[in-house]
């Protein structure tokens, strides 16, 4: 327990903040059903005895939970309803925002120019040209799921149990990301549930808290979940997530990166390579496209040489030593 406690203690600050942000956005997919539901309570009964009549008393400790939050508005239906949507595309308090892979989808199957979409991609664009990939580990749910399947594999690695470690071409991202649109032209956006886990997560969220059920999507996700445990670990969101390529790929030029003061590092150091989930090389090469800034080599570096900074314009510098850097 003092151990534990310990490594709690003395958790940077970052991963603290990062940790919070994956389960906020966790919740805010849980609140979306929720306040849908507690609308249309709130338009059929007005009164939490009623809802407790109707539909049991943990309805309606929920009802009347969400309904002294929203009641904070002039108009508590109004407010409930201006959060809503999944990962794919969402408004928060009347604002929208939209998966930018979402927005190719939506050209490549939409009659009319789809200006929701575009309006609703422009923040994220703005954030990956920035930032870069940063979705992947501050916002994308799946990140706190794989975490998860990495703690329990790291636990069957200690009992001596077998398990696989495949590597898989880090340019299978490209051929799914392709494949993806056309099979989304032919068949519609719907196919996405079935190839970005993120999507499936928040879908499989909504049907269990308004219909107690789950559906297809839910195997997809416990098969995904069994691949990242006892075949590839880490190998989806490193080689194989199409968002991930697309964010990559806007990422080349963003704003900012991690740099690396070589000269600071240890002789045969690797702990940043062994802590980056994606397994890149930032000693070897700070350009690196797919970084999504955990920090987590940041915080393991013993000689505090990664450290965040401005790009500089050889932006699209790449070495030969790391074959990560794509």
């Amino acid at each position: 327990m003092n151990k534990i406690l310990k490594k709690f203690v003395f958790f940077p600050p970052v991963q603290i903040l990062r940790f919070t942000s994956l389960v906020l956005v966790i919740l805010f997919f849980i609140l979306v059903p929720l306040s849908n539901w507690y609308a249309n309570q709130k338009i059929a009964y007005n009164q939490g005895r009623l809802v407790e009549l109707a539909n049991g008393p943990v309805a309606a400790f929920i009802y009347e939970s969400l309904d002294s939050f929203y009641t904070i508005w002039d108009d508590p239906v109004k407010a409930a309803t201006s959060n809503n949507g999944s990962l794919w595309a969402y408004t928060i308090l009347g604002v929208s925002l939209s998966d930018p892979l979402g927005l190719i989808s939506e050209l490549l199957n939409s009659v009319k120019f789809p200006v929701k979409y575009l309006l609703g991609a422009l923040i994220p664009f703005l954030v990956t040209i920035i930032l870069g990939r940063v979705f992947c580990s501050w916002l994308c749910p799946m990140h706190v799921i794989f975490s998860v399947t990495k703690k329990v594999r790291c636990a069957a690695d200690r009992l001596g149990i077998p398990l696989f470690n495949i590597r898989i071409d880090q340019k299978t991202r490209i051929w799914v990301f392709f494949i993806g649109l056309v099979l989304s032209y032919l068949f519609g956006a719907w196919v996405w549930h079935f190839v970005l886990p993120y999507i499936t997560f928040t879908h499989e969220i909504f049907s269990i808290v308004i219909f107690s059920c789950f559906t297809v999507g839910v195997y997809f996700l416990l098969v995904l979940l069994l691949f990242d445990f006892a075949l590839a670990p880490g190998e989806f969101c490193r080689s194989i997530c199409p968002t991930g390529f697309l964010l990559a790929w806007i990422g080349r030029v963003r704003l900012v990166r991690l740099k690396v003061d070589v000269k600071k590092c240890p002789p045969y150091c690797i702990k940043c390579k062994i802590s980056c989930p994606l397994g890149l090389y930032p000693k070897v090469d700070s350009e690196l496209n797919s970084c999504h800034l955990c920090m987590l080599c940041v915080n393991n570096c013993p000689s505090q040489s990664i450290k965040p900074g401005l790009s500089s314009l050889r932006v699209f510098r790449e070495n030969p030593e790391n074959r990560n850097a794509l």
